[in-house]
């Protein structure tokens, strides 16, 4: 019975003692390896390229509008001034395709006169003086190939005179006439000499009159086809 049991403890001891050298070889196996660290790698700075020196933005020199055409002009109703209604126009380019015009007129009749043989001067009292106010406008269309204007005209006359009724009423202290003509009108634009423009236009013309005295008062309107020349010069 000693035997087996000093057999058993022997046994124990040798098993024991594999057992720890066992783990010892494992300890060494599994050991992690020293890590060496590798040499930092300097990176060599590049030499950073000299940057040009900034431009300096050039200035564009602004160019001139020079459209070929001046935008303020001053012209004259050829048409109307052979029928004693010389309408000036001021004329405004708003730009390429519409103008703007203002209309002045001023009409004055001298006074007549008349002396007999022998006789002294008689004077009839019979001047007077007719001023229009107005506007225009013109739109113009197919400017590249043939410059033909769309627009209209509304002007504000005092005139002397207006026969109505078969009577003739003349304007004084105690009588008030008036004409207001609107023109829808169409036209063609040439251009002469540089700057120089003549103008024909035709066109619907509406003018409306009307009286007052301290007998009453009296309107009636005129329908009838409109013709207009304008010689128009483009200063600046």
């Amino acid at each position: 019975m000693k035997k087996i049991f000093l057999s058993a403890v022997i046994a124990m001891a040798l098993c024991s003692y594999g057992y720890a050298q066992d783990e010892e070889e494992y300890e060494e196996e599994e050991a992690p390896a020293q890590v060496t660290k590798a040499p930092a790698y300097e990176e060599e700075e590049e030499e950073e390229e000299a940057a040009p020196a900034p431009k300096k933005a050039e200035k564009k020199k602004k160019e001139k509008k020079s459209s070929g055409e001046a935008f303020f002009g001053a012209g004259i109703d050829v048409g109307g001034l052979l029928n004693n209604a010389a309408n000036l126009r001021l004329v405004f380019k708003l730009n390429e395709s519409m103008e703007l015009s203002a209309i002045l007129g001023l009409y004055h009749h001298g006074e007549s006169s008349w002396t007999p043989n022998g006789g002294q001067e008689v004077k009839a009292g019979d001047n007077f003086t007719e001023l229009s106010i107005g506007a225009g406008f013109d739109f113009f269309v197919m400017r590249n190939i043939l410059p033909i204007s769309v627009g209209g005209e509304i002007i504000y006359t005092s005139p002397n005179s207006i026969t109505a009724a078969g009577q003739t009423f003349v304007a004084n202290d105690d009588t008030d006439l008036m004409l207001l003509q609107i023109n829808l009108l169409l036209g063609g634009h040439a251009e002469i000499v540089k700057n120089l423009y003549l103008t024909g236009k035709i066109g619907l013309a509406i003018d409306y009159y009307s009286m007052s005295d301290n007998s009453g008062e009296g309107s009636f309107l005129d329908f009838g086809l409109a013709t207009k020349v304008y010689l128009t010069w483009f200063m600046f």
